[in-house]
């Protein structure tokens, strides 16, 4: 009975030593397609695109729109190569840092002669997050045409086979917790081989790195398909990673501009949305709170309104 007694005592006491459990995070992340700047002038030179949406035009706008987003980590895919600073336009960075946005930058650029890729591919997929945040604890870029060493790509190799993810484990500041964020560019309709071929080593490269780590994670993408694509149907959909715009469609929490505002594509003149939704943004361990597509207008270097960019932003807020 004293025995009884006795550990009844220590029962309140065992109890507040349990160790509390960290508080839900939120996290509003992002999807951003940048289109490159060598298409862009393509796209002017031919008169399928006004001068405004020219890279050296439209940076500010660019900024403008991260700025209003205000996201915690942005993936900026298909990033031209001008922000890296190749033909001398860079200025993103810079340009988010005067309008008082503190991210750091995560891109690997194809301008540095050390590089054994150098002229290999021209487009790469960067991600930014809030500097005050989250430390970023580890990282690396993989090829998803099959070439999986960051720093090296088989000579030859050129265009789609190129297309890439690149991947970051962060950690959030306040509370010790850990999650991954993944951008990722696939090939389009016009390779459906090559198209699967991506999405497929895309799943294996997160199976890999990230499940077997039992953190939480994030594939943003520019996959260029339609649900009722193969690859997306056989790879995309089966994955352990949720589509968010489905998951909340499915639950009933998207309103209905929500579901009319599903497409992401601008058309070449910028002034509407063509059909499609070729931009997704996955998640895994993550509670889905909401989703929407950006589609704001911000003045150009000449002060003309724009869409900055050829793809709209879509932003989706996560707790975990």
């Amino acid at each position: 009975m004293k025995r009884i007694l006795y550990m009844l005592l220590l029962l309140p006491l065992a109890l507040g030593a349990a160790p509390k459990k960290a508080p839900k995070s939120q996290i509003k992340v992002a999807l951003y397609n940048v289109t490159a700047s060598q298409t862009r002038a393509k796209d002017v030179s031919e008169g399928k695109a006004p001068v405004q949406r020219l890279w050296s035009n439209s940076v500010e706008a660019v900024a403008e729109q991260i700025v209003t987003m205000d996201c915690d980590v942005v993936g900026l895919v298909d990033i031209c190569d001008s922000i890296a600073g190749r033909q001398g336009n860079a200025g993103l960075p810079e340009a988010l840092k005067a309008k008082g946005a503190d991210y750091s930058w995560l891109i690997l650029s194809n301008t540095r002669p050390s590089l054994p890729l150098e002229g290999a591919y021209n487009k790469t997929q960067a991600i930014i997050w809030k500097t005050d945040r989250y430390d970023c604890i580890d990282w690396s870029i993989n090829w998803l045409g099959g070439f999986f060493d960051k720093n090296r790509l088989p000579k030859g190799v050129k265009g789609d086979a190129t297309k890439s993810v690149t991947w970051a484990k962060f950690r959030e500041k306040a509370t010790g917790k850990e999650f991954y964020f993944m951008a990722a560019s696939t090939n389009g309709q016009s390779n459906e081989s090559l198209s699967k071929k991506n999405c497929e080593n895309l799943i294996r490269i997160a199976d890999e790195i990230v499940v077997t780590d039992g953190k939480p994670s994030i594939i943003v993408g520019s996959f260029n398909m339609q649900e009722t694509a193969p690859a997306y149907k056989e790879y995309l959909s089966m994955s352990r990673w949720f589509d968010v715009y489905n998951r909340l469609k499915e639950e009933d929490l998207l309103s209905p501009s929500e579901l009319s505002n599903k497409n992401t594509r601008n058309n070449t003149s910028g002034e509407k949305p063509s059909s499609g939704r070729p931009d997704y943004i996955f998640v895994d361990g993550f509670a889905m709170d909401s989703y929407m597509v950006a589609r704001e207008k911000f003045p150009s270097a000449d002060g003309t309104p724009v869409y900055p960019s050829y793809g709209f932003p879509i932003i989706a807020a996560l707790t975990f």
